[in-house]
């Protein structure tokens, strides 16, 4: 799931792919419209929001969710960079990634223990009548579900399965109660 959402090598995952093409349609709109493009990345680990682009370890808080007029939910506190090339988001990237929880058990030496989720913001204004719009696009990479009897887990590792399965089957609650709606 990792390498198709990030990539691996050269090839392209869904994430750099729809950030290039973002940055082709902001491109071919230039003549009329501004564009500020942002992009945050955190992390769901043990049931704590976490950012990803802050590399100090030491200032690792705990994150919350809040609910604003102007932009819906938002997590306060989460690092939001302004990008303006694939290359810069590339470098990111690889920060996030190398912030990420990752653990091995018997199953997969290098395996995710958190969600992430890359967010992006697109904030235009019109250069002819001066009106505005806004856009997110959440770009997100779920850790896989555990089988703990297989993965022999223990301790920390078994926190984490039993949470990793927990957030996905809520997950599946509200896709299968909106898919009744």
């Amino acid at each position: 799931k990792t390498y198709t959402i990030e990539g691996y090598g050269t090839d392209s995952g869904v994430s750099p792919r729809a950030i290039a093409e973002l940055f082709k349609q902001v491109a071919t709109l230039e003549s009329d419209w501004s564009y500020t493009i942002t992009l945050s990345m955190l992390e769901i680990y043990n049931e704590t929001i976490l950012d990803l682009l802050n590399s100090n370890s030491a200032t690792k808080d705990k994150l919350d969710i809040r609910q604003t007029s102007s932009e819906g939910n938002q997590v306060v506190g989460l690092t939001e960079i302004v990008i303006t090339s694939t290359e810069q988001v590339k470098e990111l990237m690889k920060l996030g990634q190398a912030n990420r929880a990752v653990g091995s058990h018997d199953m997969n030496e290098h395996s995710s223990r958190s969600h992430s989720i890359i967010t992006l913001v697109c904030r235009g204004k019109n250069k002819i009548d001066n009106s505005s719009t806004f856009g997110k696009l959440h770009l997100i990479d779920l850790a896989g579900s555990e089988r703990v009897g297989k993965t022999d887990a223990t301790g920390d590792r078994l926190k984490e399965a039993q949470n990793i399965n927990k957030s996905l089957s809520a997950l599946g609650d509200v896709i299968n109660a909106l898919g009744n709606k």
